[in-house]
């Protein structure tokens, strides 16, 4: 298949490399060892999403968890990752800060919700010494491994109608349910009372996981390769997981390679998107995946509950009082004041970290998150696009983690910095 592509939608110091069946062998037995390292955290955040063990699996802990907090420890103990003092001295007064308020507010805390976020986030210390840029491949292999989950998406959907749903979800069905994380609608039909349901993709959590997935492979395909058949196939993955937050990642960052980089041949897709939808429509139930707009005003419904509520949360709770608002109720007080409310409620990020740390506590999480996001050499957009699933989903989600450490964070290092000589401290002055 020839890639299709156009000179104002590639970077003039960006190139994706070309893939030769013998690359992989002339890589040092190191360097491979360092690029799986790479691409664990978004290897176990996929395919082990839906995966835990008792008592973990009750409280929507994955053991993708255990992967991200481990890749570190090796990393270090083999001389492949190297820490970022820019970013550790972030982590330090980010977690000062909210640590400090926690103790001097007087009020009772969660130390589990406090120790969950402290590990989770040592991980964005670290980044891959490597005197190329590692970025170009990591996303190479993002999006290979995104066309792997889109034909299983596909082939999900057509498991279901010809063989049965037991086997196009066999991770639910098959593994036991002691095994499995409780607080996720891993079989979510299509509608009330369809005997069709959303595909994840096999092995995501959820159907609004896989649609993300899709979305940010859709977006970083544009911007690198361009390879429009690619972006045809994330297409149709994301629109049998009947999800609309994938939709709103398209929406946010789809102008914005249209009008930053010129990238005119989106509007053909798009049209030509228009016409199989409107052709294909009946056939796959689109109406079913438009009709979710209108969630968001409905009350119980997961859009609600998902991006409205939680303002509800705030108001009634946090707003009323400056200092409350400033500081935050503690670690881990949201789910018992999402319970006091009359709807549903899901624990989003924003809405989170307002309630249990306040506008100080949320500020410095977010410069932090977004300080490590950002100092990526990947496309803008690319980055833009990953940074939004963080509001898509919980702030313990570990989906977003996987994204985050593989695609940017970890291929992203501080300038001026070089392989130091044996025996050197691993410890690189940030940017």
């Amino acid at each position: 298949m020839t890639a299709i592509r156009s000179p104002a939608a590639l970077p003039t110091n960006w190139a994706i490399p070309t893939f030769r069946r013998s690359a992989w062998r002339e890589v040092p037995a190191d360097g491979r060892l360092a690029s799986l390292l790479l691409y664990t955290p978004l290897l176990a955040t996929t395919l082990l999403a839906k995966l835990s063990v008792p008592p973990f699996a009750a409280q929507s802990l994955s053991i993708a968890y255990l992967f991200i907090l481990l890749a570190p420890v090796l990393g270090l103990v083999l001389g492949l990752l190297r820490l970022d003092s820019g970013r550790l001295s972030f982590f330090l007064v980010f977690i000062g800060c909210i640590g400090a308020i926690q103790v001097f507010r007087g009020e009772p805390f969660s130390l589990n919700s406090m120790l969950l976020l402290v590990t989770l986030f040592v991980a964005y210390v670290f980044y891959l010494p490597r005197q190329d840029d590692p970025t170009a491949s990591a996303l190479r292999f993002f999006l290979g491994f995104a066309t792997l989950l889109a034909l299983a998406g596909i082939a999900q959907y057509g498991v279901q109608l010809t063989v049965g749903l037991r086997y196009a979800f066999p991770i639910e069905n098959f593994v036991p349910e002691a095994f499995l994380i409780g607080g996720f609608n891993m079989q979510a039909p299509i509608g009330y009372g369809e005997s069709a349901y959303r595909v994840n993709g096999i092995f995501l959590a959820e159907p609004s996981f896989f649609s993300q997935f899709m979305a940010v492979a859709i977006i970083a395909e544009l911007l690198t390769s361009n390879r429009l058949l690619r972006v045809a196939l994330y297409g149709l993955a994301l629109l049998l997981s009947y999800s609309g937050t994938g939709l709103i990642l398209l929406v946010i960052c789809g102008p914005l390679i249209l009008i930053t980089r010129r990238h005119w041949g989106l509007l053909w897709l798009i049209i030509g998107a228009l016409v199989l939808a409107v052709a294909l429509g009946s056939y796959i139930d689109l109406d079913k995946l438009t009709g979710r707009i209108g969630e968001f005003g409905a009350v119980r419904s997961s859009a609600h509950a998902r991006f409205i509520a939680g303002f509800d949360v705030l108001t009634r709770y946090l707003w009323h009082d400056p200092l409350t608002a400033l500081f935050g109720f503690g670690a881990g007080a949201f789910p018992g004041y999402a319970m006091r409310m009359p709807f549903p409620v899901a624990e989003m990020t924003l809405f989170k970290m307002l309630l249990e740390y306040g506008v100080l506590g949320a500020a410095l999480y977010f410069a932090f998150i977004f300080y490590c996001v950002f100092r990526s050499s990947a496309p803008a957009i690319v980055r833009l696009a990953v940074a939004l699933t963080l509001f898509l989903n919980g702030p313990f989600v570990p989906f977003f983690h996987g994204l985050a450490l593989s695609l940017l964070v970890w291929t992203s290092r501080p300038a001026g910095d070089a392989l130091p000589p044996a025996g050197k401290p691993l410890l690189a002055d940030g940017a």
